[in-house]
C-alpha cells in the first residue's frame, strides 16, 4: 500500500494503513501483536514505522508479518513531489508519502497453517479465505513421495 498525503494528516493516514494490516490479521484468526518501531530501528526514510509480528507456534515464537511507516517528505523532497495548499494561498509543499506492507504472502502463509492445524494434521481454512477456496473449508493432509538426498556436503 502506498500513499500521498499532506503534512496535517500524514499521522491520522499511517494509522488509517495499520488498522487496515490489523484488520486482515484479525480476519484470519491471527494473534499478533503490534509494535511501534524504535529509531534505531528505522531506515534512513522513515521518520515512523509500526510492525505487525504474528504468532508462529512452530516456532514458538512471534514473526514480521507486515509493517507501515510514515516517509513524512523525505522521499517526496528527493522525488520533487508537491503540492498546493489550499489554506496557504497556494503555497507549493512537500507531500507526506506513507507505505505499508498489507501482508508477507509467505510468513502469513506459515503463520496462517501453523495457527488453524488440526490435530489430525489438516488445516482448517479461515473462513475469510473460504470464498477464495472455492468453498473448500479444510485442506487435507496429503502423502508425499520418499525423498532421497540428492547431494551431500560435510565440513
Amino acid at each position: 500500500m502506498f500513499a500521498c498525503t499532506s503534512e496535517d494528516k500524514s499521522s491520522k493516514f499511517l494509522e488509517e494503513l495499520l488498522e487496515i494490516q490489523e484488520n486482515i490479521f484479525q480476519d484470519l484468526g491471527l494473534g499478533f501483536k503490534i509494535i511501534d518501531m524504535p529509531s534505531h530501528e528505522l531506515g534512513a526514510p522513515a521518520y515512523r514505522k509500526i510492525d505487525i509480528e504474528g504468532w508462529l507456534p512452530g516456532k514458538n515464537a512471534y514473526g514480521e508479518l507486515s509493517s507501515c511507516s510514515n516517509c513524512t517528505d523525505f522521499q517526496s523532497r528527493r522525488l520533487n513531489i508537491k503540492y498546493k495548499d489550499n489554506n496557504n494561498n497556494n503555497e507549493a509543499k512537500y507531500v507526506h508519502t506513507l507505505n505499508g506492507t498489507a501482508c508477507a504472502v509467505p510468513r502469513t502463509l506459515i503463520a496462517i497453517c501453523e495457527t488453524h492445524q488440526l490435530n489430525n494434521g489438516n488445516i482448517e481454512v479461515p473462513e475469510v479465505l473460504v470464498p477464495f477456496m472455492n468453498g473448500k473449508k479444510i485442506i487435507e493432509t496429503q502423502n508425499v513421495g520418499e525423498m532421497r538426498t540428492y547431494k551431500f556436503k560435510s565440513r
